[in-house]
Formats: C-alpha cells, structure tokens, sequence
C-alpha cells in the first residue's frame, strides 16, 4: 500500500482478485481510500487477467501511483509462451487525484520475459521508475518523464493497445541482470538503487546511470550456508530461468506456491474446459491432483508442469527438488482463529459440518477422501465427469471455489451454487448456522 495525492488517499494493491472467475473479467484492482473519512472507493479495474499485485508505489509529487504485477492471458488455451501468450509482466499507472487507470505497460521484450515484477520504486527526483524481477533477477530502469510523455502522445486507439505492445518501452527502459537470485524489494536515492536479494541473502547497489558496464556491488548479508533441498525446489519454483524464454515461473499462477484467482485451459484433459488454478499446499499428500484427477500423483504434474507449462526440458534433479519444496510446506494459521483457536462461531460450525454431512467427503486431517465425485458441478465439454475432492485446509486463501471458479465466496458455493445439498445438506440452514459453518471451514 501507498500514499498519494499529498496524503489524502491510501491506495491498496489487492493481491488477487475478488469474485468469481467463470465469467468474461477477472482481475485484481487497487482500493481507494479516503485517509479522514477511512470510506473506501471502489476499486480501480485493471487489465483483464492482472494478479499477483506485489508493489505499489507512488511518484514524489503524489500525482501517479505505479503497480507492478502479472497479466495473464488467461482466455487462451495453454498451447505455447512465445509473445507473452500465457502471462505477461506489467506495470500499471493510476492518475492518483482521479483514481483511475491511466495504462498498463508491458516489461517484457518480444523474444524475452521478465517474469514476476516485484518490488517498484521512483528517485526522489522523479527521473527514474524502477521495477525488480524476482523470476528473472533483474531491475528494470525507466525514464519516468519519458514514459509519461509517450503515453500522454497516444489517441484513444494506440492507447488501448499499450497493454498488447511488447515493444512500446523500447528506448525508454534498461534491464540490468542481478548478481544474486530473488529480487523482491527495492529503495532508490537520486542515483542508486539498492535491491535485496531474497534468496541469495545479499544486497545488490546498482547505478542508475552508466557509460558502459556497471559497476554493481553485491553485500553479503551473512555467512553463506549450504542450500537445502527444499529450498533449492523453492529457488527452482520461483526461478523463470526454467522456462522457455523466461516468460514466467511456476510461481507466476502460483504465488506463494497458492493460487492466482485465475481458471487456466490446460491441455490435459482437452481445449475449451478450463479449471480454477489450485494450491500446491498438501498437493503430494491428497493424490489424485488437477481438478478432474487426471495426474495419478503430484510428482507427475510437477513434471508435466515443466515440460508443457514452462516449455522446457529439465534435469530430473529440478523436479525432484521441487517435489521437496512442495512437499515441505505448512499450513498458514487462518486470520480467522481467535488466539489460536477457534472462535464460538467456528466452534458451532464444527458441528454443522459433521451434521451437514460435509465431513464425509472430507474428513480429519487432510479434510479430503481423497476421491472424485460427481456432483453435476461440470458441464460443456466436461459435463457428467466426477471432481477430485479439494483440501479445506486453507481455503480461506484460495477463493474463488469449485472447480471452475463459479463460486465467489464459501457462502455463495454452500448457497446459490448448492441448492439441491449435493455439497452437503445446507439448504435447510438459516443465516446463522450457516454463517457458523463458513466460520469454521475458513478457520481450517
């Protein structure tokens, strides 16, 4: 988050987006608000596929605010990377006073990602705008003015095609390559900019000028230790040097190894079906994976992932280092336990979902039976087919829910998208057990 416009307004980069993602937009925004009143606007719409908001910031006299984030093209079917055709990495700019959208402006070369924009920042002086890459370990220097006065030379048609041009910042940016690996934040002075490195442990100084190579100095931040397996499969799962022409990571439609809000048309199972992206939490210890359980085990899709995802080829190794990292992962406490328990509302649901019967398909701990069924959720080309049963541990971070995404939040899927109790018995519920059951599955 941000100030802007002398302080009157905070704007909030929303992370993923909000709603269902079975429809024709889907996209996080940025909430507007008042900082004496504390209202919040609605939020400013981004490009049609924009998640994975990571920084925010604003310019020095307030009047722009800048987004770093991906834009996916999620509408295609997944059947290659070359332009961008799967995610893009974007940087979006707002007119603070107006809280609107000004353009979104693609990082990437036409032959070259720049996967996972992280980190933005401006010079005080307002000269620079610069974006880190924490898939491609770069920074990217702007020239700010220039980028405005570009923009602001468009007509209404070549404006709505900025977020399409992989070549309109030629000329206008450098990508400097980084001497270390995970380039998430980022402070800039007039000359400098200063890049810590996430998973090299350093930080990186880098002029913002230079005549020819530069001279990037790179701290240690502490004594170097030997890498583990885990976290070598952490540093392969966020690394786009795995992919094809670094258009993006395993990360890019798994922040945080999680979900990005997004339903992708994979080809494994057929074009024109496309599913919810899921969370790889538990992904190898709740088999069958993929939302109709074509992949018999989680090892097979993290292989099928780097070969048909990340177009690449890859040492057995990689995948086996990633299987380690995924495999190693805990269970975030929800926000919504109280002291690390939970609350007298959850404590009533717990017992409406074992009376639901919501407990039979999933049960303690892994709350999955680890089965399919059908439960007339598919249709189109994937009508009568039977869904894997998902996790409910941590669902309170991977909405929107079903399979397609059609369920914004766990009130609508236990409600409108349940009508006939295929999904446990809650239509006979009133408001305030079955507030009590979504406090609990949230809490899980």
């Amino acid at each position: 988050m941000t100030l802007a416009a002398g302080g009157a307004l905070l704007f909030v980069a929303n992370h993923l987006p909000a709603g269902a993602s079975d429809g024709d937009y889907t996209s996080a925004g940025v909430t507007v608000i008042d900082t004496v009143t504390l209202e919040a606007a609605p939020p400013v719409p981004l490009p049609n596929g924009s998640t994975a908001l990571r920084g925010i910031c604003p310019s020095p006299g307030g009047e722009y605010v800048y987004v770093a984030h991906i834009l996916g093209r999620y509408h295609l079917p997944t059947t290659q990377l070359e332009r961008g055709w799967m995610n893009t990495n974007a940087l979006s700019i707002l007119d603070a006073k107006e809280k609107r959208l000004i353009n979104t402006v693609l990082l990437d070369d036409v032959d070259l990602g720049a996967a996972n924009p992280s980190a933005v920042a401006c010079t005080p002086d307002g000269r620079f705008l610069c974006v880190t890459h924490a898939g491609t370990h770069e920074l990217s220097i702007l020239d700010r003015a220039s980028l405005h006065d570009r923009l602001a030379q468009l007509n209404e048609k070549d404006a709505a095609a900025v977020p399409n041009n992989l070549a309109f910042l030629v000329g206008l940016r450098t990508r400097v390559k980084l001497p270390g690996i995970g380039p998430r934040a980022l402070w800039l002075d007039n000359t400098k900019a200063y890049v810590p490195l996430y998973f090299s442990d350093s930080i990186t100084e880098v002029p913002l000028e230079s005549q020819g190579k530069r001279d990037i100095i790179q701290t240690a931040l502490s004594e170097a230790q030997a890498i583990t397996p885990e976290r070598q499969g952490e540093i392969y799962f966020n690394d786009a040097a795995l992919c094809f022409q670094h258009w993006q990571s395993c990360a890019s439609c798994h922040p945080d190894a999680r979900v990005d809000g997004l339903n992708w048309d994979l080809m494994n199972d057929g074009i024109g079906n496309p599913k919810n992206s899921r969370s790889m939490l538990l992904s190898h210890q709740t088999p069958p994976v993929m939302a109709l359980g074509v992949r018999d085990q989680a090892e097979l899709a993290v292989r099928a992932g780097i070969k048909y995802i990340q177009f690449a080829v890859r040492p057995e190794e990689d995948a086996v280092a990633i299987d380690r990292y995924l495999k190693s992962m805990k269970p975030v406490p929800s926000p919504q336990l109280e002291g690390g328990a939970l609350s007298e509302a959850a404590t009533r649901g717990k017992e409406v979902f074992s009376q639901a019967g919501c407990a039979v398909c999933h049960p303690e701990p892994l709350f999955t039976d680890l089965k399919l069924h059908n439960l007339g959720f598919t249709k189109g080309l994937d009508e009568g087919k039977p869904v894997d049963t998902p996790t409910l541990v941590e669902v309170w971070r991977t909405a929107p829910y079903l399979h397609d995404g059609r369920a914004a939040t766990l009130h609508d899927l236990l409600t409108t998208c349940n009508t006939e109790d295929r999904h446990g018995k809650t239509s006979g519920l009133s408001a305030e057990p079955l507030d009590d059951l979504v406090a609990y599955v949230l809490s899980l």
